[in-house]
């Protein structure tokens, strides 16, 4: 060998035993991350440009774009589409509202801050499904705690989940009771790193109340506020448990949102290629919002 080639051999960068050691460990967890994140995801792209048909003989007949426009002209999904967007305006802005609330009401306590932050996050930590049963009991028409509370009023019962006028907006209370959980722990964090000089400056001033919030600590939290409102965002188009569980869609699809009419196409009446297709929809929509976000954050830190 030449001295130049091997000069050249040796000024290249050999992987050092650190770099070997990172990619035996983290091995593991991008194997599970490709079996059951990215594989699932590309046979979700993949079957939604066929008509699947389930048998002794499963057979997959290519249809292109077909059941994207099945999806989006059919009555009933685009009805679930409409309930999901209802359903994250009555859950991202309460819970945004509330969990700030939250959130300045624990910092202002001189005593027992950390107690009351650990008991507010305690509705996020829960078991979601255990959750839903014990609101579906809450909420029953029949020996419901809601409608016992409204019999000792003298008023009558209300058929909360049963009801299209009230059922849609009943899971969603659940969803802000969840939700205001996660935003009031980002909102305590981000009011942490507010500095203490700040503070100071306004009490100088004399700013305070409803007037230091809009003009000092809102501004301060605007990366916290943008995170926190996508975070909700990603969380409520999401939404399956607390509906399956509480209403399972209903009444007459008044609380059928898209994952729950992707879960039904798929396995109640078997059209895998619709379900797909409604599953790569909201995919499409997921990775919008990231993509939003991540420009928003490096303009703020810009």
């Amino acid at each position: 060998m030449s001295a130049p080639a091997l000069a050249e051999q040796q000024a290249r960068p050999r992987p050092s035993r650190d770099g070997r050691a990172g990619l035996v460990l983290t091995a593991p967890a991008l194997i599970l991350i490709g079996l059951f994140v990215l594989l699932p995801g590309v046979l979700a792209v993949v079957g939604s440009l066929f008509r699947i048909d389930l048998g002794a003989n499963t057979t997959w007949s290519w249809v292109g774009a077909a059941n994207f426009a099945d999806v989006l002209s059919d009555p009933n999904a685009r009805q679930a589409l409409g309930n999901t967007l209802l359903y994250c305006l009555l859950t991202i802005v309460p819970s945004l509202g509330v969990g700030l609330g939250l959130a300045l009401l624990a910092g202002s306590l001189r005593r027992g801050e950390r107690l009351l932050h650990t008991l507010l996050f305690l509705p996020f930590t829960a078991n979601l499904v255990a959750m839903a049963v014990v609101f579906r009991w809450i909420f029953a028409l029949r020996g419901g705690f809601a409608n016992q509370v409204l019999a000792v009023l003298g008023i009558g019962p209300v058929n909360y989940l049963g009801d299209e006028r009230y059922a849609l907006a009943t899971v969603a209370a659940v969803g802000v009771w969840r939700g205001a959980a996660l935003t009031m722990v980002l909102f305590a964090a981000g009011l942490t790193s507010i500095p203490s000089a700040v503070h100071e400056a306004a009490a100088a001033d004399g700013i305070r109340g409803w007037s230091k919030l809009r003009l000092l600590t809102l501004p301060l939290l605007r990366p916290i506020v943008l995170f926190a409102t996508v975070m909700m965002i990603l969380q409520s188009v999401q939404v399956f448990d607390t509906i399956n569980v509480m209403t399972g869609g209903g009444p007459l699809g008044a609380t059928e949102t898209a994952l729950t009419m992707t879960w039904r196409l798929g396995f109640t009446y078997f059209e895998l290629g619709k379900a797909a297709a409604l599953s790569v929809l909201l995919l499409a929509v997921l990775i919008t919002l990231g993509v939003l976000r991540r420009r928003a954050f490096l303009g703020d830190r810009r």
